[in-house]
């Protein structure tokens, strides 16, 4: 495919506070794009990491288990080696939970740029935080527990915020009320 060819490709990211929903929207455009889009699930992929047992995993799994963010390079490793190694950069993406810094923004929108692909566009899922605890105690996870959501909590407003910022100041920002039923 040559570059001209990505040019007509979408890029979405879903953004919000853990328990928002970004999963469920993501799908629900996945399966309207249905012609071969990419899912880019962020928390998947970096579970899916952890399952490894080597220093970086264990330093990693430690943080999951604390609801600490992971440095930037770290989620970075995830969707790059999907683009990089699995060649899906040629598909329609929905990220679903990145970027999670503004460096992490910048970085996708460079990558995206060497591709000649359009800058993404950013689908933030808002939920009032109460709403998104509740949601996280009610679905179990084992990284689901009152301090890592608590964690997640302050690091949203303290990293995420600041990348929806970003985004709306480049005018690529879509808010969606997430406190309202799926239908």
């Amino acid at each position: 495919m040559k570059p001209k060819d990505l040019q007509g490709k979408l890029t979405i990211s879903f953004l919000g506070r853990s328990g928002c929903g970004k999963g469920t929207q993501a799908k629900f455009i996945l399966k309207r794009l249905n012609h071969g889009a990419y899912h880019l699930e962020t928390g998947r992929f970096l579970r899916q990491v952890l399952r490894k047992s080597n220093p970086t995993t264990r330093i990693a799994r430690r943080l999951m288990e604390e609801g600490r963010l992971f440095p930037s390079w770290f989620g970075a490793f995830t969707w790059l080696k999907e683009l990089i190694e699995k060649g899906h950069a040629d598909k329609d993406l929905v990220f679903d939970g990145a970027p999670r810094k503004v460096q992490e923004a910048e970085l996708i929108d460079e990558v995206l740029e060497w591709h000649k692909r359009p800058l993404p566009l950013c689908v933030y899922v808002d939920v009032p935080q109460k709403e998104a605890m509740r949601r996280l105690l009610a679905r179990g996870r084992d990284d689901d527990h009152p301090s890592a959501i608590r964690h997640r909590m302050e690091y949203f407003s303290k990293k995420v915020l600041p990348v929806i910022h970003y985004y709306r100041k480049h005018h690529r920002l879509v808010r969606v009320n997430g406190a309202r039923s799926i239908l």
